[in-house]
């Protein structure tokens, strides 16, 4: 017997390529190939040790063990508002306009319940990190693609926008420093957006999880833009700063109605983050300098010295300013997914295809230098050698 259906919501999602590429990784693997995987985003550095020593310590304390506060301890959100003042000169209140996350992936599939109702649009830049577009398709809310080209410097042109896609469009992703093209955005892009938000009425969700992996001038917030509050809110996260993937805490800041629904929401989904991991990420924030600066150096050098072979074997691209991701062309036209596997056979360096980050990916492939330098200077050497 099939037994009862399924929700309909499941037929929005395709299998998740990722674990496609993991099978072919094992494949290769049995096959007894030395296989590098530059193919996922998480981070090979440990967490810093006098994180791990702090939260060691705070796992211990039997007070940390009870529920904790569902939008984040009162600690962690004044926390969060001093860093934020001290990096982008914003002055934030821990009560309405700070909640906490259990990581920002998290808060971006649920952000769409709260700001979206059934049939409204949001416009979700291609290529994407998916997780943008999951809460909008679960809502019932619909996606509309914000190509982002390289011509224009991976940032969205807004006066292309079809009028099809603004009839009811209520929502704007963006997410910079970006995933997968490593572009940055200026003060006088978000100043652009904001403005664009004001006229058309739309709620804007900037992603900034890749804040502080940056290679020379620190990104700008959207929320330094004067009036970008009435409209914008922006999410944050340990993962990528302090190598901290599995420890999933992020949090949002911004317009105090969309962060207070958020909040609202969660309180009906999840208990908050462990108290222990919340105090650690005050410790995180108060400590900033000193924990982030090693982890900002590891990926400059990796990220340069990769993208500068992949130009000189042929590859085309635009130098990343930011993040750990290197996105390019290959040397001869191929499709993002043929190109992959064939990297893979031929070399043993495991890749993710562009096109798996929307249709406007398609043609790149985006290497993730989460691996030890002399692995990725082997992977380097091995793509130098491919005879296309």
């Amino acid at each position: 017997m099939k037994g009862p259906s399924l929700s309909a919501n499941m037929d929005a999602f395709a299998p998740y390529l990722f674990c496609e590429l993991n099978k072919r990784k094992q494949e290769e693997l049995k096959k007894g190939r030395d296989v590098i995987s530059l193919a996922v985003g998480d981070p090979d550095l440990p967490t810093p040790r006098p994180v791990s020593d702090f939260a060691a310590r705070e796992v211990k304390k039997p007070a940390n063990h009870r529920y904790p506060c569902s939008r984040g301890s009162e600690r962690l959100r004044k926390a969060i508002a001093a860093w934020h003042y001290k990096r982008h000169g914003l002055k934030l209140d821990p009560e309405t306009e700070v909640t906490v996350l259990i990581g920002s992936k998290e808060g971006l599939a649920h952000l769409p319940f709260a700001l979206l109702d059934r049939g409204d649009t949001a416009l979700i830049p291609d290529p994407a990190y998916p997780a943008c577009k999951t809460g909008v398709l679960l809502s019932g809310a619909r996606a509309a693609r914000l190509p982002l080209k390289e011509e224009n410097d991976f940032l969205p042109d807004f006066g292309a926008i079809s009028r099809s896609a603004m009839r009811r469009a209520r929502m704007l992703f963006l997410n910079y420093p970006n995933n997968p093209t490593g572009a940055c955005a200026s003060g006088a892009f978000y100043r652009e957006a904001v403005k664009f938000a004001g006229k058309n009425n739309l709620w804007v969700a900037q992603d900034a999880a890749y804040s502080e992996i940056y290679f020379r001038k620190p990104p700008p917030s959207i929320l330094s833009v004067p009036g970008a509050r009435r409209t914008a809110v922006e999410f944050y996260s340990l993962s990528k700063t302090y190598c901290m993937t599995g420890w999933r805490l992020g949090w949002l800041i911004g317009n105090c109605r969309a962060v207070q629904a958020l909040g609202k929401l969660k309180e009906h989904i999840d208990s908050g983050q462990f108290n222990a991991i919340q105090e650690t990420a005050a410790f995180c924030l108060e400590n900033h300098a000193a924990l982030v600066k090693p982890i900002r150096e590891t990926f400059k050098r990796r990220t340069e010295f990769f993208a500068g072979e992949l130009k000189k074997a042929g590859w085309n691209l635009t130098p990343p300013e930011a993040a750990f991701f290197v996105w390019a062309r290959p040397p001869v036209c191929r499709g993002s997914l043929a190109a992959v596997y064939e990297i893979l056979g031929k070399t043993s360096v495991l890749a993710s295809p562009g096109s798996e980050f929307g249709a406007f990916g398609e043609g790149f492939v985006r290497f993730s230098l989460c691996a030890p330098d002399a692995r990725i200077k082997e992977a380097a050497r091995r793509l130098s050698s491919i005879k296309w």
